[in-house]
């Protein structure tokens, strides 16, 4: 299974909870629904937060990081988008993986969270997240720091040695 969100799925996810609590508090009552709109929330923090030791169990596989090598800094300094939705729970791992390379590579770092602008998904024809995109080319799923560091170097080229 590719490790990648859905988009499809992540405005379900935002629209399920809140109309499953919706149900639930016309039926049985709105303290019940409130009930289900924070034990939904409290759901995903923890899905969040430990998807990591889950992934395996779920069909994703390992999550585990390779650690780059000895990467030189990039061509100039280059402007480096990474795009993410908020109940993703790959898009946390790429982004702490890019801050790590950050000091290593030298870019500069954009995140635009697209849970709410299916505008900018539409224009970008972005189906999944996370997407990882620098000077046009991109990268879409989760990746470990070693494959973050060739794509970068790949789309965005390193200095020239000796100059």
């Amino acid at each position: 299974m590719k490790q990648e969100c859905s988009l499809v799925l992540v405005w379900l996810t935002w629209l399920g909870v809140p109309a499953l609590a919706l149900l639930v508090g016309v039926k049985t009552g709105w303290a019940a629904g409130l009930l289900v709109l924070a034990v939904g929330a409290v759901a995903q923090v923890a899905y969040l937060r430990w998807f990591p030791r889950m992934s395996r169990m779920m069909g994703y596989g390992s999550v585990a990081d390779v650690p780059a090598g000895a990467p030189a800094a990039l061509a100039g300094r280059p402007r480096v988008t990474l795009y993410t939705a908020s109940v993703c729970p790959f898009c946390p791992i790429v982004r702490q993986r890019l801050a790590s390379l950050r000091g290593k590579l030298d870019f500069d770092l954009e995140e635009i969270d697209v849970t709410f602008r299916p505008e900018l998904v539409r224009r970008k024809g972005f189906r999944s997240v996370p997407v990882l995109e620098a000077a046009g080319a991109h990268l879409v799923g989760n990746a470990t720091s070693a494959d973050l560091t060739a794509f970068l170097t790949k789309a965005v080229g390193q200095p020239v040695r000796g100059s």
